[in-house]
Protein backbone atom coordinates (compact mmCIF):
# COMPACT_ATOMS: atom_id res chain seq x y z
CA UNK A 1 0.00 0.00 0.00
CA UNK A 2 1.33 3.46 -0.82
CA UNK A 3 0.36 6.03 1.76
CA UNK A 4 2.45 8.92 0.43
CA UNK A 5 2.23 8.45 -3.33
CA UNK A 6 0.97 11.92 -4.31
CA UNK A 7 2.95 14.01 -1.80
CA UNK A 8 5.52 16.37 -3.33
CA UNK A 9 6.84 18.32 -0.30
CA UNK A 10 8.71 17.16 2.81
CA UNK A 11 6.53 19.29 5.12
CA UNK A 12 3.37 17.68 3.70
CA UNK A 13 5.00 14.25 4.01
CA UNK A 14 5.81 14.81 7.69
CA UNK A 15 2.28 16.05 8.42
CA UNK A 16 0.70 13.07 6.66
CA UNK A 17 3.04 10.68 8.47
CA UNK A 18 2.16 12.12 11.89
CA UNK A 19 -1.54 11.90 11.09
CA UNK A 20 -1.14 8.22 10.14
CA UNK A 21 0.89 7.57 13.32
CA UNK A 22 -1.89 9.01 15.46
CA UNK A 23 -4.35 6.70 13.75
CA UNK A 24 -2.39 3.44 13.31
CA UNK A 25 0.31 3.36 16.04
CA UNK A 26 0.06 0.15 18.13
CA UNK A 27 -0.21 2.22 21.33
CA UNK A 28 -3.22 3.98 19.83
CA UNK A 29 -5.04 0.81 18.75
CA UNK A 30 -3.39 0.09 15.39
CA UNK A 31 -1.43 -2.97 14.33
CA UNK A 32 2.35 -3.38 14.33
CA UNK A 33 2.35 -4.64 10.73
CA UNK A 34 0.45 -1.62 9.48
CA UNK A 35 2.76 0.77 11.34
CA UNK A 36 5.81 -0.98 9.88
CA UNK A 37 4.34 -0.59 6.39
CA UNK A 38 3.73 3.12 7.04
CA UNK A 39 7.32 3.54 8.33
CA UNK A 40 8.78 1.81 5.26
CA UNK A 41 6.62 3.88 2.94
CA UNK A 42 7.63 7.08 4.76
CA UNK A 43 11.34 6.30 4.45
CA UNK A 44 10.99 5.58 0.73
CA UNK A 45 9.00 8.79 0.15
CA UNK A 46 11.48 10.90 2.15
CA UNK A 47 14.39 9.45 0.14
CA UNK A 48 12.52 10.22 -3.09
CA UNK A 49 11.84 13.83 -2.04
CA UNK A 50 15.39 14.46 -0.78
CA UNK A 51 16.90 13.06 -3.98
CA UNK A 52 14.72 15.45 -5.98
CA UNK A 53 16.21 18.51 -4.23
CA UNK A 54 18.77 20.47 -6.26
CA UNK A 55 22.46 20.18 -5.31
CA UNK A 56 22.62 23.94 -4.63
CA UNK A 57 20.68 23.42 -1.38
CA UNK A 58 23.65 21.57 0.16
CA UNK A 59 27.18 22.71 1.01
CA UNK A 60 29.53 23.97 3.71
CA UNK A 61 27.73 27.31 4.02
CA UNK A 62 24.21 25.79 4.02
CA UNK A 63 22.10 24.33 6.84
CA UNK A 64 22.83 20.77 5.65
CA UNK A 65 26.16 19.79 4.14
CA UNK A 66 24.75 16.82 2.21
CA UNK A 67 21.59 14.86 1.42
CA UNK A 68 22.84 12.08 3.69
CA UNK A 69 23.12 14.48 6.63
CA UNK A 70 19.59 15.79 6.04
CA UNK A 71 18.20 12.25 5.81
CA UNK A 72 20.04 11.27 9.00
CA UNK A 73 18.68 14.28 10.92
CA UNK A 74 15.14 13.63 9.66
CA UNK A 75 15.37 9.99 10.77
CA UNK A 76 16.68 10.97 14.24
CA UNK A 77 13.91 13.53 14.74
CA UNK A 78 11.23 11.07 13.58
CA UNK A 79 12.56 8.37 15.92
CA UNK A 80 12.69 10.83 18.84
CA UNK A 81 9.06 11.83 18.31
CA UNK A 82 7.97 8.19 17.98
CA UNK A 83 9.57 7.33 21.33
CA UNK A 84 7.39 9.78 23.26
CA UNK A 85 4.27 10.27 21.10
CA UNK A 86 2.29 7.76 23.16
CA UNK A 87 2.87 9.62 26.46
CA UNK A 88 -0.14 11.56 27.71
CA UNK A 89 -0.12 15.25 28.57
CA UNK A 90 2.90 16.31 26.49
CA UNK A 91 3.04 19.26 24.11
CA UNK A 92 5.45 18.20 21.35
CA UNK A 93 6.77 20.73 18.86
CA UNK A 94 9.41 20.40 16.16
CA UNK A 95 11.40 23.61 15.68
CA UNK A 96 14.00 23.28 12.96
CA UNK A 97 15.92 20.07 13.69
CA UNK A 98 15.09 20.01 17.41
CA UNK A 99 12.10 18.52 19.20
CA UNK A 100 10.81 20.58 22.13
CA UNK A 101 8.53 19.07 24.78
CA UNK A 102 6.42 20.93 27.31
CA UNK A 103 3.23 20.22 29.18
CA UNK A 104 3.03 17.56 31.90
CA UNK A 105 6.67 16.49 31.62
CA UNK A 106 7.35 15.84 35.30
CA UNK A 107 5.43 12.55 35.30
CA UNK A 108 7.34 11.40 32.19
CA UNK A 109 10.82 12.55 33.26
CA UNK A 110 12.39 9.08 33.17
CA UNK A 111 10.86 8.23 29.79
CA UNK A 112 12.14 11.51 28.33
CA UNK A 113 15.64 10.86 29.66
CA UNK A 114 15.58 7.33 28.26
CA UNK A 115 14.59 8.76 24.86
CA UNK A 116 17.70 11.03 24.86
CA UNK A 117 15.88 14.28 25.64
CA UNK A 118 17.64 16.95 27.71
CA UNK A 119 16.02 19.31 30.18
CA UNK A 120 16.66 22.94 29.22
CA UNK A 121 16.45 24.92 32.45
CA UNK A 122 16.15 28.38 30.90
CA UNK A 123 13.11 27.43 28.86
CA UNK A 124 11.73 24.91 31.37
CA UNK A 125 11.25 22.44 28.52
CA UNK A 126 12.79 19.19 27.34
CA UNK A 127 14.61 19.09 24.00
CA UNK A 128 15.97 16.50 21.60
CA UNK A 129 18.84 17.76 19.47
CA UNK A 130 18.34 16.38 15.97
CA UNK A 131 21.30 18.41 14.76
CA UNK A 132 24.24 19.44 16.93
CA UNK A 133 24.39 23.11 17.84
CA UNK A 134 27.03 24.99 19.80
CA UNK A 135 24.80 27.99 20.35
CA UNK A 136 23.82 29.01 23.84
CA UNK A 137 21.82 32.04 22.98
CA UNK A 138 19.07 33.78 24.86
CA UNK A 139 16.78 33.49 21.86
CA UNK A 140 13.14 33.10 22.82
CA UNK A 141 11.04 30.18 21.61
CA UNK A 142 9.02 32.60 19.50
CA UNK A 143 12.18 33.82 17.75
CA UNK A 144 13.31 30.22 17.17
CA UNK A 145 9.92 29.35 15.68
CA UNK A 146 10.13 32.34 13.38
CA UNK A 147 13.69 31.58 12.28
CA UNK A 148 13.49 27.79 11.75
CA UNK A 149 9.80 27.10 11.33
CA UNK A 150 7.71 25.07 13.70
CA UNK A 151 5.11 22.38 13.69
CA UNK A 152 3.18 20.94 16.60
CA UNK A 153 2.83 17.19 16.91
CA UNK A 154 -0.72 16.43 17.94
CA UNK A 155 -1.10 13.36 20.09
CA UNK A 156 -4.42 11.88 20.95
CA UNK A 157 -4.80 11.64 24.71
CA UNK A 158 -6.30 8.50 26.11
CA UNK A 159 -9.14 8.72 28.58
CA UNK A 160 -11.28 6.20 30.37
CA UNK A 161 -15.01 6.65 30.59
CA UNK A 162 -16.69 6.10 33.93
CA UNK A 163 -19.59 3.69 33.97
Amino acid sequence: MTYFQHITDTADLKAAYRQLCKQYHPDKGGSTQQMQAINNDYEAAMTRLLNAKPDEEYGEDKWYKSRAEEAEVEARVRAAVEKIAHLDGLDIEIVGAWVWVGGDTRTHKDALKAADYWFMGKRKMWAFKGKFSRGRSNTSMEELREKYGSEKVHTRSRSLKAV
